[in-house]
């Protein structure tokens, strides 16, 4: 196991967690705006906001974020947590960092009494999806997004 420390995001981190930010966003191909960054540092900050994250830290140098959310499932009746975005500086990929990112996301989910933690994750992110198959299991469901235009 990496020495990690996994915290929650806090208003001191946004430095950091924007750079991080902003690279993973343009990574998936998100032209990531100064408005849309502050408003989801906002919900990050937000205990009222649902949406909510961990910073993580190898020493005292900050190097991976995770986004995530608890949300109903209707279908089970029960809470699942849903993970949003997981971050790992490249320097640090490997070193057994998102496996305790996930270790924490396990322990939050279980403490709010969550039946599962989905996530989705690019069809053609091969190194992601070693990981999080050794994680979970693929659901074999497809993801559809339909574009609402702001009014």
């Amino acid at each position: 196991m990496s020495k990690t420390a996994i915290a929650n995001i806090g208003e001191n981190d946004f430095d950091d967690w924007r750079q991080m930010f902003v690279y993973f966003a343009i990574l998936h191909d998100v032209s990531p705006t100064p408005e849309g960054v502050a408003r989801t540092w906002g919900w990050l900050c937000d205990p009222t906001h649902p949406e909510t994250g961990l910073i993580v830290r190898v020493r005292d140098d900050v190097v991976g974020f995770v986004h995530y959310r608890l949300q109903p499932s209707a279908l089970r009746g029960t809470q699942i947590l849903y993970l949003d975005d997981l971050f790992i500086a490249e320097a640090h990929c490997g070193s057994g960092v998102a496996d305790d990112m996930m270790d924490r996301l396990r322990e939050i989910a279980q403490t709010h009494g969550c039946s599962a933690i989905r996530l989705d994750t690019h069809a053609t992110n091969e190194r992601a999806r070693r990981f999080y198959e050794r994680h979970a299991k693929n659901t074999n469901w497809i993801t559809y997004e339909m574009t609402v235009n702001s009014m």
